[in-house]
């Protein structure tokens, strides 16, 4: 956040707006900096110096200043993580006196350090570790003051990073920053890069500056906030430049939730943050800015002990003040970058406002070919919209869809296209709504909802027959490829004809949509023409492709195989028990209509089971179990389907001979191509235990 800071450095005039009449303090030069930084590095790696907190964080000059006679200098110290991160917080503080040897950096409790201190030029030390002016008392006891609320947009967060860490001593890196009577109750928020500020609490505008350049370490952008009850001051440091709005002059009524300004690293500060505290009484020090007592105040929007935000770095390591013990993350883990994160309830004063100007409400969009629909609104903020977006009311909650847009077509007006289907396989009724964003982070959830009616948000689903898959037989299998537009397959519907050109409903047949292949029977000797189309799972249906996608000619006979004659029982084959023998759907005087019959022999009266399954071509049959006399009928199943298994089970009441006729499962199914596979054996059934509680 200070790699522009050299450049201000060499071009600033003075430190601080100053009463004296003395020469400001200079910033010190770019060498006369580096020269301090080598120093203060030497200072730290000596002996006795080094301490847990090295583990966690590593001090650096930040910005230098060097009295008018140069013989003495003041260094602001920043700290970076274990993760390179410089914290956004008041700086630490040491002092440098120049030596026939150099600078001598001269750390917090070091021998020397109050002298030096007090010897400081008027205007060095920055209003924090100033004493407070005559005429002030710090010794009135105030009661803790209840109803604030951290100071940023509800459904936000902001990092704590830090609030009693201001005032520990830790003099390798420079702390304390600030005195305890001052910032006992001082918090510093930040995030990764400016943020807009609402005001914590209602009051009046006592005082405010905005025209410090961003970063600037000499000049600090503030305001002040007087409570209309309480009567205690809100103080707000360390703002953007140019950002607190031009209505609130001094005496300016702010209502709790209004935006301020945006938040930056203006003054004493090592990286963008705000500083924020209740005082119960207010000064204007040399520094140019409001100060005073940092007052116990509740925030009504943290959880945590009592509405006191604390880190878990502070109440891991610190002493424990006001019985905060409590922090939002891991002790065991204190510098988690996942911890210490306060979502704030301070809901927006002013909120944002708007409303869809397109679709209107009752209109049909969409339409099945064309997905993107057109939406327009209108949006305004008393700071400025920085987005806008649609939301669809879906199993009873606001769902955002489309784009979220920031860019207005005009002033207030924004226009842009939504692609339904990509939120939804929508159809029928839907409620739709406009959410704006503003700068302050204030969320307008759902504004001016209307319902449309939505004529299929997704377009059709697409499908594509391939080449039919044939056989010497009159069974051929057909096979495609589909594809949803967003809506998921719902089904297909395979029509065929004989005569092309010439489609009928009747002969349609419906398929499930998780299917990609089918088996078709025809007549023999003809010649079948196929078309499909995908139906989606609203019943949206593809257009019928204008002409067959793919045709076969059917066979008219076929060659027996080579076990025929064995259309009667007394032709019947030996089939043993639990070996498998083939079989093909093919006769030798008629091709259709064929049976084959088995005979098996069995020993030991049981259940039993007789199994097929299609082999090639299509094959598929019903199966008749008989007795020993050929014609009693002890059992009977078949197919479900051309291209499909079957299997009975039938009792043996006694040894002996049994009869299988196996047979098409429809007359003209047949041909050369069209082999099964049988099997007997013994059934041998397993049953599992029912377990209940």
């Amino acid at each position: 956040m200070r790699h522009y800071r050299i450049l201000l450095l060499s071009i600033l005039a003075v430190f601080f707006l100053s009463a004296s009449s003395d020469p400001p303090p200079q910033p010190a030069t770019a060498e006369t900096q580096a020269e301090l930084s080598a120093a203060f590095s030497r200072r730290v790696e000596s002996p006795g110096v080094k301490s847990l907190t090295f583990d966690l964080f590593d001090p650096e000059v930040d910005v230098a200043f060097t009295s008018p006679d140069g013989a003495t200098a003041v260094l602001w110290l920043a700290l970076r993580d274990d993760a390179g991160r410089l914290l956004a917080t008041e700086p630490g503080l040491a002092l440098a006196t120049r030596t026939d040897d150099g600078w001598q950096v001269l750390l917090p409790g070091d021998p020397g350090w109050e002298e030096a201190l007090a010897a400081l030029p008027e205007g060095m030390l920055p209003i924090e570790l100033s004493p407070a002016p005559e005429g002030v008392s710090l010794q009135a006891n105030v009661d803790t003051l209840y109803g604030y609320y951290l100071p940023y947009a509800a459904g936000t967060a902001r990092w704590l990073e830090g609030s009693i860490s201001h005032f520990q001593s830790i003099p390798e890196l420079g702390y304390p920053s600030c005195d305890a009577q001052y910032c006992r109750y001082a918090y510093d928020f930040t995030d990764s890069w400016h943020f807009p500020l609402l005001a914590s609490k209602d009051g009046t505008v006592v005082g405010s500056r905005d025209t410090c350049a961003d970063g600037s370490p000499t000049c600090t952008n503030y305001i002040v906030l007087r409570n209309g009850g309480d009567g205690a001051y809100q103080i707000y440091l360390h703002l953007a430049y140019g950002t607190i709005p031009d209505k609130l002059s001094n005496g300016a009524s702010v209502k709790r939730g209004q935006y301020l300004g945006d938040s930056d690293d203006t003054g004493y500060s090592t990286s963008q943050h705000v500083h924020f505290m209740v005082t119960d009484s207010i000064w204007m020090g040399n520094s140019g800015y409001y100060w005073g007592r940092s007052i116990d105040i509740r925030f009504a929007d943290v959880a945590i002990n009592s509405g006191i935000p604390r880190n878990c770095y502070e109440v891991v390591y610190f002493p424990i003040y006001d019985g905060a013990t409590q922090c939002l993350g891991s002790k065991s883990d204190p510098r988690n970058p996942n911890n210490d994160w306060f979502v704030s309830g301070n809901l927006g004063a002013y909120p944002p406002t708007g409303a869809l100007t397109r679709p209107a409400a009752g209109a049909t969009v969409a339409g099945g070919t064309s997905p993107s629909i057109d939406v327009s609104a209108n949006a305004s903020d008393d700071v400025r919209v920085t987005a806008v977006r649609l939301v669809a009311r879906i199993n009873g909650q606001w769902m955002e869809i489309g784009p979220k847009v920031s860019q207005p077509a005009s002033p207030g007006f924004y226009d842009w296209d939504v692609d339904l289907c990509a939120a939804g396989p929508f159809n029928g009724p839907l409620e739709l709504a406009l959410r704006v964003w503003d700068h302050e982070g204030n969320v307008a959830a759902a504004l001016a909802p209307r319902t449309i009616q939505v004529d299929h948000a997704c377009p059709p689903p697409s499908s594509q027959l391939e080449p039919a898959e044939v056989f010497a037989s009159t069974a051929l299998r057909l096979n495609w490829e589909a594809s949803s537009s967003g809506a998921g397959l719902g089904g297909f519907e395979l029509q065929w004809t004989t005569s092309p050109g010439s489609w009928k409903p009747a002969d349609t047949i419906s398929l499930p949509g998780g299917l990609r292949s089918t088996w078709f029977g025809g007549q023999p000797g003809s010649t079948v023409y196929f078309r499909l189309r995908a139906l989606d799972s609203n019943g949206q249906a593809e257009a019928w492709p204008a002409s067959a996608e793919t045709s076969a000619a059917l066979p008219t006979g076929c060659t027996p195989d080579g076990f025929e004659p064995d259309d009667t029982p007394d032709q019947a084959r030996d089939l043993a028990l639990g070996e498998w023998a083939l079989g093909s759907l093919c006769g030798s005087s008629d091709p259709a209509g064929n049976p084959d019959w088995f005979w098996v022999q069995i020993d030991q009266p049981e259940k039993y089971f007789v199994g097929m399954s299609s082999q090639s071509g299509g094959a598929a049959v019903k199966i008749t179990v008989y007795g020993g006399d050929g014609s009693t009928v002890l059992a009977s199943g078949g197919s479900s389907g051309i291209g499909q298994g079957a299997g009975v089970r039938f009792q043996a009441e006694t040894a002996g001979g049994y009869y299988i006729k196996v047979e098409p499962l429809t007359p003209n199914l047949f041909g050369t191509d069209a082999v099964y596979r049988i099997v007997a054996a013994q059934l041998r059934e397993i049953f599992m235990p029912v377990m209940a509680r």
